[in-house]
């Protein structure tokens, strides 16, 4: 036996005594983290650093705390020596596997934060293409926290709002409310909800996560921004941690203004500009030849992650989501319809998607377009 699980392998009446010391909230997240089936001492200590002290784990994480320079290589091979996160050579990769989240598009999230019953199931790898860390397990589904998002606050020149991280379920609310109340507060799902459209009117992406290290399941509803966000900052440095929605963007060449604003607040650098030929249409009411735009977007099908930003920007509503084949299916809980219905207060038109599968949106011609100008990311 490993020293490290000799804890985990402790009578329930002495880990009692030695949790006593703790609060009650950290004594109920450590018993459900040592009774999980495959829970080990190692992983519940590394789950209770991260709820305990999320600025610092984040901060040394991401490279923003003034000890990162001296701590993040040894940390990251001790994880990988202890099991944390798989083998200390393949760090990049095996944190994936046990640290990830799923694009939520516009509408997609109120079933997760208001699901008003219990829920325990385990979510097929065809929707999140990891082997560990995709139970969602809801027993008090309505148990809900507001927290100031770490990976804005570990920025000097930070997005805001902060209060934007929404906590969801079990011991892990109570946990985050009891240790940071300056940091988090209890909110309804009707302030939740309200909480993720703002932030995807500001051009932020909503991922569901999910962690090993916090009992193996989702967790978090996390609003993030491309200049803050440390997933989002691992994920384009070659961490493969974030999942597509199942969506993918399509352009409505009839509605088009050629305004680019699409290419400049994508997220994932999915949305490019090109000079061409605008593709027929058969709409009786689509323009002239002569009134449409030279240059419009083109969506690379590969990179984007279906978050809706676009769609959601879009002055003229010529972008919309439609499932894509090619990508892992949406997240549905059981006892929902798939696909759901895309539903923002700020769409005023129904969405290509709710009409079932859709091709690759990137057509011949559209790929053969000679591009006009590059992605750009803009800051939240």
């Amino acid at each position: 036996m490993r020293p490290s699980d000799i804890l985990h392998s402790l009578s329930r009446g002495l880990r009692r005594l030695l949790l006593a010391p703790l609060r009650p909230s950290a004594r109920a997240f450590w018993r459900a983290a040592l009774d999980r089936p495959h829970g080990s001492f190692m992983e519940a200590l590394h789950g209770y650093i991260y709820l305990r002290w999320p600025l610092f784990y984040i901060g040394v994480g991401t490279g923003r705390h003034p000890l990162a320079r001296w701590l993040a290589a040894p940390l990251a091979r001790l994880g990988g020596l202890l099991g944390v996160w798989g083998k200390a050579e393949e760090f990049g990769p095996e944190f994936a596997q046990t640290y990830h989240g799923k694009v939520m598009p516009p509408g997609t999230l109120p079933r997760l934060i208001a699901v008003e019953r219990p829920v325990s199931t385990t979510v097929p790898e065809t929707v999140l293409p990891f082997r560990m860390a995709r139970d969602i397990i809801l027993d008090n589904a309505d148990a809900l926290a507001l927290l100031d998002c770490p990976c804005r606050l570990t920025r000097e020149d930070h997005c805001t709002p902060v209060d934007v991280c929404i906590l969801a379920g079990g011991p892990v609310v109570d946990f985050v409310l009891e240790h940071h109340p300056d940091m988090a507060r209890r909110v309804t799902p009707a302030e939740a909800i309200r909480v993720v459209e703002a932030e995807n009117r500001r051009g932020h992406v909503s991922h569901a996560f999910f962690k090993e290290a916090v009992l193996g399941r989702y967790y978090a509803i996390c609003n993030c921004c491309t200049c803050c966000c440390g997933a989002m900052q691992a994920h384009r440095e070659g961490t493969p941690m974030l999942v597509s929605s199942g969506y993918v963007a399509r352009v409505d060449a009839a509605a088009c203004t050629g305004c680019g604003l699409c290419a400049r607040v994508c997220p994932f650098g999915a949305v490019g500009m090109a000079h061409g030929p605008a593709p027929e249409t058969s709409s009786p009411d689509a323009p002239p030849p002569a009134a449409r735009p030279a240059v419009l977007p083109v969506i690379d099908a590969a990179a984007c992650m279906g978050c809706g930003v676009c769609e959601l920007r879009c002055p003229g509503k010529a972008l919309h989501l439609v499932l894509s084949p090619g990508k892992p299916a949406p997240l549905v809980l059981p006892g929902d319809t798939a696909p759901v219905a895309l539903d923002h207060p700020d769409l005023s038109r129904p969405n290509l998607a709710r009409s079932g599968l859709a091709p690759d949106p990137a057509t011949p011609e559209q790929r053969g377009l000679r591009t006009a100008s590059g992605n750009a990311r803009t800051p939240g």
